[in-house]
């Protein structure tokens, strides 16, 4: 099988030289002469050309740094790949494109597969958009860099699962950013703050516990705090009086979080009527998603 990849930064660049290094022909391309200069010396069979490159490609891989880029190369490789030949693109894009790229390729007899990955060869993560064995015989050879593989059932959904991955990640930051903003305007020490905070229950991802939600555990969400500690945590950190003076009206955002509560509780947040639904049991959706 001739796997080619295209787009030679830094993410498709760690594939091809560590698929290189587990004994695999791969051959690349990049409009930077410098970076086909850098995987040539990784022992990349590198191409000056892109038509070049996937003449004769079984499998092409796309890693490229933007979307529009994604779209232009995907429209040029439309009409360089041979019919039977396979494309998973790598990048992070819209879930929408991947149905407009498989509708182009598929009149040429070419498979669409969005593939976006996360971390660095040989530790690769790999969001497939398909059933597990849409990736045929390339799932075997791209193993020397990709340790997980995890499908996601439909075309798209790849794309779909990297930026919730993202929205995720960037969530975290932005609230661990926030809290750490406090600590400085408050005067405590930043890094011992952050070694408080990565030290208690606060530094459990809440990931975990929203997973714990949505696949029906009662225990362990029974095991974790009440909603009301919520409202009494958060008021008493930010109520007028507080350390982090909050107005009333911003605090009442918060007491006006729209929980998700089992229809047996009375834990409702005070002087707020949550709405009861059978079969949920934590407050993990909220009806505003920041306080302004």
């Amino acid at each position: 099988m001739r796997l080619v990849v295209v787009g030679l930064g830094r993410m498709g660049s760690a594939l091809a030289t560590a698929l290189v290094a587990s004994g695999d022909a791969v051959a690349g391309f990049d409009i930077s002469a410098d970076a086909r200069e850098r995987a040539h010396a990784a022992g990349v069979e590198v191409a000056d050309s892109l038509a070049g490159a996937v003449a004769v490609a079984d499998v092409v891989v796309t890693s490229l740094p933007t979307s529009a880029t994604v779209r232009e190369v995907v429209g040029e490789l439309a009409g360089l790949l041979p019919a039977g030949s396979m494309l998973l693109e790598m990048s992070t894009c819209a879930p929408a494109f991947a149905t407009q790229a498989s509708t182009l390729l598929a009149r040429r007899g070419i498979t669409f597969v969005d593939c976006p990955v996360s971390g660095k060869p040989p530790a690769m993560t790999m969001l497939v958009g398909g059933a597990a064995g849409v990736l045929g015989e390339a799932e075997q050879v791209l193993g020397a860099a990709v340790s997980t593989l995890i499908h996601l059932g439909r075309l798209g959904g790849g794309y779909e699962a990297k930026l919730l991955q993202q929205y995720v990640k960037y969530a975290r930051f932005l609230v661990g950013a926030e809290a750490l903003a406090f600590a400085r305007e408050r005067g405590l020490d930043v890094a011992q703050t952050a070694r408080a905070l990565a030290s208690g229950t606060g530094g459990r991802p809440g990931l975990a516990t929203a997973e714990e939600h949505f696949l029906g555990d009662a225990a362990a969400v029974a095991a974790h705090a009440p909603t009301s500690t919520i409202v009494k945590d958060v008021g008493g950190l930010m109520r007028p009086k507080g350390p982090f003076a909050m107005s009333d009206a911003d605090l009442n955002k918060i007491r006006g979080f729209q929980l998700y509560l089992p229809a047996e509780s009375s834990d409702t947040v005070p002087g707020h009527t949550a709405p009861q639904y059978a079969n949920t049991t934590t407050a993990v959706f909220f009806k505003n998603t920041r306080v302004q």
